[in-house]
């Protein structure tokens, strides 16, 4: 007997509890008379600030699941122009019978319905089946090593010199596996940004105007995800609402302008946020990197 199942997105959502207060957003002039407002500062006055590490989200709704109750044909839609992997997760196994390849990632090519299986409900037992996934392509190679120490690899992603305000591993944010090797770096709203290696846009969300030391402005932050070559994907987040230069979909030349810094999300101040992230099958995780051959840590001076 055939009967409808329940079928859920969720994302790989590392939530933590959200009762922060908020604190004044901290300020220095650096050596060049450029006035900076940063994490870093902020974490050295005691300002606090919890470990949420869902900077740059895909949105689940781009993933719809359909099952076909004639066929008994299981099928995922992936809307967006890039790949992404996914896992499919039953209760109740042994109440279908089903060649899907549960708990298993699968790698589902952009803008397409993917054929995940048949699945037939053998009782009148309740069986719900959610999903799991992540932006982009498996990466297969070692995260345990730096992504690159070639000079040129990655540039910086901006125009100017600024510093790093917290680097990797900071012990104010940047704790959780998507953000353990990422690095912030103040500088002034409307700063280029670039991208610091060739490849393609994978997902975007650029129509924020909003900002602000308060854990309400999470669901604000901007950011543009570019996919590289071999797997890998660079994450620029907290840019200025509506200033992308690229779309979903494009190919973008290593050091070629995609938006403008902003001082979107929850952040206490004008920056980027960046890092270079794979996609594991258990999860998008962060992975050291150089830039210009320049390791990036806390206090480090970066220019291109």
């Amino acid at each position: 007997m055939k009967r409808a199942v329940v079928i859920a997105v969720l994302m790989l959502l590392g939530l933590a509890a959200s009762g922060i207060s908020s604190g004044k957003i901290l300020r220095f002039v650096d050596e060049n008379g450029v006035t900076h407002y940063t994490d870093d500062e902020a974490q050295a006055q005691g300002y606090e600030y919890d470990e949420f590490d869902d900077l740059g989200q895909p949105d689940p709704d781009n993933v719809v699941f359909r099952l076909d109750t004639e066929t008994g044909r299981l099928y995922v839609m992936n809307k967006f122009s890039s790949m992404i992997t996914c896992k499919v997760h039953v209760t109740n196994r042994e109440a279908i019978d089903s060649d899907v390849l549960f708990d298993t990632p699968l790698e589902i090519p952009g803008n397409t319905e993917y054929y995940l299986g048949y699945l037939e409900v053998l009782s009148e037992d309740e069986v719900s089946i959610t999903s799991s996934f992540d932006i982009g392509s498996l990466y297969r190679g070692d995260e345990n090593v730096y992504y690159s120490t070639r000079d040129r690899d990655l540039i910086v992603p901006f125009v100017g010199k600024f510093r790093v305000t917290q680097g990797w591993e900071g012990g104010f944010t940047h704790k959780g596996p998507k953000s353990r090797y990422a690095i912030d770096v103040s500088m002034p709203i409307g700063t280029k940004i670039l991208a610091t290696k060739s490849g393609k846009v994978l997902d975007m969300r650029m129509n924020s105007e909003r900002g602000g030391p308060d854990p309400s402005f999470r669901p604000y932050a901007n950011y543009i995800r570019i996919g590289h070559d071999d797997g890998t994907m660079s994450i620029y987040v907290h840019l200025k609402g509506n200033s992308q230069l690229v779309k979903p979909g494009d190919t973008v030349k290593q050091g070629q302008v995609i938006a403008l810094s902003g001082n979107t999300g929850y952040t206490t101040g004008p920056h980027l946020h960046f890092a270079i992230q794979t996609n594991t099958g258990d999860g998008i995780k962060s992975i050291k990197f150089k830039l210009n051959g320049k390791e990036p840590f806390s206090r480090t001076l970066l220019s291109n």
